[in-house]
């Protein structure tokens, strides 16, 4: 089901595990450079990687609740019942245009 306005849970799930990869590759590679050993920076990188992508999307998700700092839409308050038909889309767009709200 699509939410209604920012980001879907799954962005918000993918865009953690990319940031994962890159982090959990940096804290493997620092355990090595300290302890030189393979195991350890593996251990330390699947335990990490897992609990910092529950903490992040945990975050994210936080975050989309709280309403400071964001703009809100002037239309926003608009109950829309489904998805725009591109012909309707464009005659809101002209209607828009026609009262000085879009150039």
């Amino acid at each position: 089901m699509k939410e209604k306005t920012g980001e879907s849970h799954s962005r918000t799930v993918v865009k953690s595990i990319s940031w994962r990869v890159i982090a959990t590759l940096t804290t493997m590679t620092l355990v090595y450079l300290f302890t030189k050993e393979w195991v350890v920076s593996l251990g330390v990188g699947i335990t990490e990687v897992i609990a910092k992508i529950l903490f992040y999307y945990l975050h994210e998700r936080t975050w989309e609740k709280i309403s400071w700092g964001k703009r809100r839409h002037p239309l926003s308050s608009l109950q829309v019942k489904r998805e725009l038909e591109p012909e309707d889309m464009d005659k809101l767009k002209n209607y828009l245009r026609d009262l000085g709200y879009l150039d």
